[in-house]
């Protein structure tokens, strides 16, 4: 959007005086044409007769002619539309007042040029902020990092037509089954990371590794992102009641369950309430098949130093809520 330059006291000068109401406003019209197309000044005669609809205009002559029983406008033509009338004698007045000139097949803008912008010089600033813009906004726009040579072959093999790299695939909440402990394995070559009490992890520990295998392999896939808290409790029911039980134990809970768990935090209260020993080895061989003899029942184990640490963070949880 453009704008024309009027001074505030145009309206003081004797030549609008001279065009009237209706020149003053064709005038201006005229200018913010001039401005809009580019033509510095110049007006086609058809273009000035039509821009501005002088039917309110028209209709205050007639209403006036009505109560003043003539008018010497509108008595110069009887079967001609008042509206054209009276752009035509707008025209005219400007005419006469010297703030147009007639020119070969319209009209030009007194001195015109000594007051607006000329075609040349909009055309120019239209590109310069234009150029202007252009590089405020490569400015702004965040530096691309370079292609490596690998990650182009990968985008032609088949990769992310974004990135230009393979596609990374989505992680699996569940390590894979492993019977030789290859997933035991890369956990422990991974780097340890300290455990936050409170905050849920990915990470696995390795004594429950087993647990995770055992569960999966047994088609309770669950997700386990558990608390720090949470896993040791896993661990020392590990040690209390043993891997088989617990598997046969959230076995059982999947099948009697009508909406089966979606995370293993769901089995953790109830692995809590099994006995411990619940997964007794089988006798060794050789005391198995001994007629007679008493079976003495092995002395129950003292708690560990990660039951009373279980315990005590199973209180503190208790209190708190």
């Amino acid at each position: 959007m453009a704008w024309v330059r009027i001074s505030d006291d145009f309206y003081d000068h004797a030549k609008f005086d001279a065009a009237g109401a209706l020149g003053t406003a064709l005038w201006v019209a005229g200018l913010a044409w001039c401005n809009r197309n580019l033509t510095d000044g110049f007006i086609p005669r058809r273009v000035a007769l039509r821009l501005l609809d002088f039917e309110d205009a028209a209709e205050a002559v007639q209403h006036a002619e009505h109560h003043a029983g003539g008018n010497g406008v509108t008595d110069a033509s009887d079967h001609e539309d008042l509206g054209p009338l009276l752009a035509r004698f707008a025209t005219h007045r400007l005419v006469a007042a010297g703030l147009w000139a007639e020119a070969d097949g319209g009209y030009r803008v007194h001195d015109y040029l000594d007051y607006q912008k000329s075609a040349d010089q909009i055309g120019s600033e239209r590109k310069s902020n234009a150029a202007r813009q252009k590089a405020f906004r490569e400015r702004k726009q965040p530096a691309k990092p370079a292609s490596s040579a690998t990650g182009v072959a990968q985008g032609h093999a088949g990769g992310n037509a974004v990135t230009d790299c393979g596609v990374t695939p989505a992680p699996n909440p569940n390590p894979p089954t492993s019977p030789d402990g290859e997933v035991g394995k890369q956990r422990a070559g991974a780097r340890t990371q300290p455990r936050i009490v409170g905050a849920p992890s990915e990470a696995v520990p390795a004594k429950a590794v087993p647990l995770v295998d055992a569960c999966t392999a047994a088609s309770l896939v669950v997700a386990w992102r558990l608390t720090s808290a949470e896993w040791l409790k896993i661990e020392a029911l590990i040690d209390r009641v043993g891997i088989p039980a617990l598997v046969e134990h959230a076995r059982r809970l999947h099948a009697s369950r009508g909406t089966p768990a979606h995370s293993a935090r769901a089995w953790i209260k109830d692995w809590a309430g099994l006995p411990t020993g619940a997964s007794a080895a089988p006798s060794p061989p050789d005391q198995a098949g001994r007629g007679g003899g008493e079976v003495v029942p092995l002395r129950r184990p003292l708690p560990s130093y990660t039951d009373n640490l279980v315990a005590g963070l199973a209180l503190l949880e208790e209190r708190g809520n």
